[in-house]
């Protein structure tokens, strides 16, 4: 389980005293600043929202005993609550709102007391958005995870399980503006009524002539941990400005007289970064964003390097490992969008090879070490030219048969006529419904014990043919 290390140095130096809350008398027409808390009893996990009235667009500052640790944006409901899990200890809590008319601070101090007793695992997880603002990570971390199964659910429906000893993170893209729940739920023998942590995650509707952005970062071989990171931007001649940001700070805001101006080359000391790229359009005037999370180390990570052969005309290439020293390395995995492939070690000398279907991809690189335990990567963008595979979007509703533990399961989908599919669950095949058969309903009943249940109905298609699926979970007590 990866620590933000930063986090845990901060809370071994805390010093437990109590700060009072600033008042300065000369801002009279300053609004009243709050901090509410939720925190379930015995939980290490705490909440806290700030409300401030009559202020907008307001940099907020949180910070644990003195030590600042989340920054943001009053009009971005992910700033404005703060969420942490602490260990048992007194704390205290301020919020500050940088504002030159009311450079307000309030503290809140709190005595955090562990039940560990509480045969339920303590949830809790990150959220960090991940290059584009409908793209997302999720992190779970909380004691106990590597030997605790959990699964992810986003507005009550299970999208991935985990198992024991399995990755702590989601990558989820959200295809539509809106709120949304997401959740990690567990249960267990000795927690049998099951538990649960959520976030509430705003999505906002991008404006659709705002362009497509990204960009590519690469070591700087001239420069002692130096980057640079590249801007690809396809409408060339709309483009009326470019933002580059660093963990939130504008580092440099070129005008886009020319191609030059795309690129920005830093130099970076030991830690973790946000890089952002905004690109703003006489169409898209409120700009587009996108940002990667880099972590550069001690000069004990190594600088990771692979090459790109296209095999033919086929949609497939070839990924060589070619950088100093690669065979020492225990362990290098291959990613495409985030998922794990492949791991290099046991391909042919650390080559990979993977045939795509049309889109665009990020191939990354990566490797962890006990002196990189953060982790290092090198990705590069492949773009695969033709038509993208066709996939329906599947769907089907759940009744319950009056008090009983039986359910019926309706399948509807737009063109369900016209192909084949099957009902699972909990991956074992119940029902076929095959094209053409008389006796075809698009209906499954099913009579259940008590236990937790995901139905699924899978399919594949010539223009699908990775397969789709589509799953609800269900939990049947006693």
């Amino acid at each position: 389980m990866k620590k933000l290390r930063i986090w845990y140095v901060m809370i071994v130096s805390l010093v437990l005293v109590f700060t009072s809350c600033e008042v300065n008398d000369e801002f009279d027409d300053c609004p009243d600043v709050t901090i509410n808390i939720d925190n379930v009893p015995g939980s290490a996990v705490y909440r806290f929202a700030a409300q401030l009235e009559g202020i907008e667009d307001v940099q907020l500052t949180w910070s644990i005993d003195g030590e600042d640790v989340d920054t943001g944006n009053l009009n971005d409901i992910a700033n404005q609550v703060f969420e942490y899990r602490f260990e048992t200890g007194t704390y205290t809590i301020c919020v500050k709102a940088a504002d030159v008319d009311c450079p307000i601070e309030v503290c809140k101090e709190i005595n955090v007391v562990v039940d560990d007793n509480n045969p339920c695992p303590d949830l809790f997880f990150e959220a960090r958005q991940y290059e584009k603002p409908s793209h997302y990570k999720f992190i779970a971390d909380f004691p106990g995870m590597e030997q605790t199964h959990f699964g992810w659910y986003i507005n009550g429906e299970l999208v991935e399980d985990t198992g024991i000893d399995d990755e702590n993170y989601l990558f989820w893209e959200f295809k539509e503006p809106g709120s949304y729940e997401v959740c990690i739920k567990s249960e267990t023998e000795e927690c049998p009524n099951g538990t649960s942590y959520c976030k509430i995650i705003e999505i906002e509707e991008i404006d659709k002539d705002c362009p497509e952005i990204r960009f590519v970062k690469e070591i700087d071989p001239e420069v002692e941990r130096g980057y640079i990171f590249e801007a690809d931007i396809p409408e060339i001649d709309q483009v009326s400005e470019i933002r580059w940001y660093i963990n939130g700070e504008i580092v440099e805001n070129p005008t886009d007289s020319n191609e030059e101006n795309r690129v920005l080359r830093r130099q970076f000391e030991p830690g973790k970064y946000e890089v952002c790229l905004k690109v703003i359009t006489e169409n898209c005037p409120d700009g587009v964003l996108f940002c990667k999370e880099i972590w550069v180390g001690e000069d004990k990570c190594p600088d990771l390097k692979f090459i790109a052969e296209q095999d033919g005309d086929n949609p497939a290439y070839y990924f060589q490992v070619e950088f100093e020293g690669a065979d020492n390395y225990e362990w290098l995995g291959w990613f495409i969008n985030g998922e794990f492939v492949d791991d290099s070690n046991f391909g042919d000398n650390n080559r990979f090879y993977y045939q795509f279907e049309p889109g665009v991809y990020e191939v990354c690189l990566k490797t962890e070490t006990p002196d990189c335990p953060e982790g290092t990567f090198y990705c590069k963008v492949i773009e695969i030219e033709g038509d993208v595979a066709e996939c329906p979007e599947l769907f089907f509703e759940v009744e319950q048969e009056g008090d009983t533990s039986g359910y019926n399961f309706w399948a509807s989908f737009d063109g369900i006529e016209d192909v084949s599919y099957e009902w699972m669950i909990n991956g074992d095949v119940i029902d076929t419904e095959e094209l053409g058969n008389e006796s075809r309903d698009d209906y499954l009943y099913y009579q259940f014990g008590v236990g937790t249940y995901e139905i699924c109905i899978i399919m594949e298609t010539p223009n699908c043919p990775e397969g789709v699926m589509y799953c609800k979970a269900l939990v049947i007590e006693e």
